[in-house]
């Protein structure tokens, strides 16, 4: 699985997967990671600082350690839309499958004059 993760735009994508942390709170990583890169395939990553720092090259124990959270919080992200999706689907349907009001007398004839 490939991660990316940009602290900036409060993104996480997961193969590809879009994440946009900002609408539900966002995310912080809070020792000056302006992104994380990492691949579970081979186990190596990099960091990029919002500082001069160089990037630092990271391995699967450092981001198990320190940054699996952030596939909870994809995880998290794509379940709330999921679950907003097919809530707009239920209502959409629902309102397909009312009745809709002819307004006919009892006659059924469309006079509607009032005697």
């Amino acid at each position: 699985m490939r991660i990316t993760a940009i602290t900036q735009d409060q993104l996480i994508v997961i193969d590809g997967v879009p994440a946009f942390l900002g609408q539900m709170g966002g995310f912080a990583m809070r020792q000056g990671e302006w992104a994380i890169d990492y691949n579970t395939l081979t186990g190596l990553g990099h960091i990029e600082y919002t500082d001069n720092r160089p990037n630092q090259t990271i391995n699967s124990a450092v981001f198990d350690a320190a940054y699996a959270w952030l596939i909870d919080e994809h995880t998290r992200y794509v379940a709330a839309i999921a679950e907003q999706e097919a809530a707009e689907e239920a209502a959409r349907n629902e309102q397909q499958q009312d009745p809709i009001d002819t307004e006919f007398d009892s006659t059924g004839d469309g006079n509607h004059d009032v005697l």
